[in-house]
């Protein structure tokens, strides 16, 4: 929605800003909320302030993902009567980035001026740690729309991290496809390290320009982070019937069947990133069909974690 169109809100109605960094979780954060502007230009004051006047005079809180600049035109003239939470997308793992660890200590900071209220985590283990250093956190899942399944035949592979982010395991990945039968990987290309990488060992590559085309009509899908993992990606990629393949994470540990063939033990393991999709071409039937049981409470606790959320 638009700045324009919160005098069409009813009063008591929640608001949600996500800034521009987080747009590859805009599509979950659009399905799991109502009322998301979304601040992809810079906000000026009479924006700013028709935001404040919404949320004072009519809101009954305002929701907030992780940073943009624009929040110090915004929060410190928030009423105490009104509840500012914010949502945390990275986890712990995530402080050794420069910005995550910038966006972390600007929650801190607002935390500890009692202007925010509650902190949420799309990370489990991080609403954890956070619970027992005495901060008031919850932890969120948010779901996004599932995607008719297709049947179509194909032997790509996709990698569908960011290949300028070294938590996301490119380069092993790549070497991984040396390994094993395919026709063509389908990746998103930011990094010229990476073009020569793909030229130089003959890698059967194909470039999209976007995460979504990296994503579909393939056989598997390539997600093994060390850590920074988006949600939404899963979900989309075995919504669509195609396996996804996961670093070492706690996603599945209560699904014994899709943590044995979806999970890596160890994240760095070309040997193993290549046994693991071999294996998956082999049982994708039955990883399908447990990921339906999965999907089903996965949705279910969404929904639950959100309305206690919005409370």
């Amino acid at each position: 929605m638009t700045i324009e169109g919160l005098n069409k809100l009813t009063k008591g109605s929640y608001l949600v800003l996500l800034p521009s960094v987080d747009y590859d979780i805009k599509d979950s954060v659009e399905f799991s909320f109502d009322n998301v502007i979304y601040l992809d230009f810079e906000l000026s004051e009479d924006d700013a302030n028709i935001i404040i006047e919404f949320v004072n005079d009519k809101g009954s809180k305002l929701i907030i993902f992780d940073w943009s600049e624009d929040y110090r035109l915004i929060l410190p003239y928030i009423s105490k009567k009104r509840e500012i939470k914010w949502v945390y997308k990275n986890n712990l793992a995530g402080l050794t980035t420069g910005g995550v660890r910038a966006t972390f200590t600007r929650i801190m900071e607002f935390y500890d001026r009692n202007i925010v209220k509650e902190i949420a985590c799309l990370d489990k283990s991080t609403s954890i740690v956070l619970k027992k250093a005495g901060y008031k956190a919850s932890h969120l899942l948010l779901d996004v729309k599932t995607k008719e399944r297709k049947n179509k035949k194909s032997n790509s592979i996709g990698l569908i991290g960011d290949d300028y982010n070294p938590n996301h395991n490119t380069y092993n990945q790549l070497s991984a496809l040396k390994l094993v039968d395919y026709d063509y990987c389908k990746i998103v290309l930011n990094m010229p390290a990476t073009k020569h990488f793909i030229d130089f060992f003959e890698i059967k590559a194909k470039e999209v320009n976007s995460t979504f085309n990296a994503l579909i009509d393939n056989d598997i899908n390539l997600y093994c982070n060390f850590t920074f993992n988006n949600m939404e990606l899963i979900l989309k990629s075995l919504d669509l019937g195609i396996p996804c393949l996961l670093g070492n994470t706690d996603i599945f540990d209560d699904y014994p069947k899709l943590k044995q063939y979806l999970v890596l033990d160890s994240d760095d393991d070309i040997g193993e990133i290549a046994d693991k999709i071999k294996n998956i071409r082999k049982n994708k039937d039955t990883i399908l069909k447990e990921y339906e049981k999965y999907r089903k409470e996965y949705t279910k606790e969404s929904k639950k974690l959100i309305n206690t959320f919005l409370k």
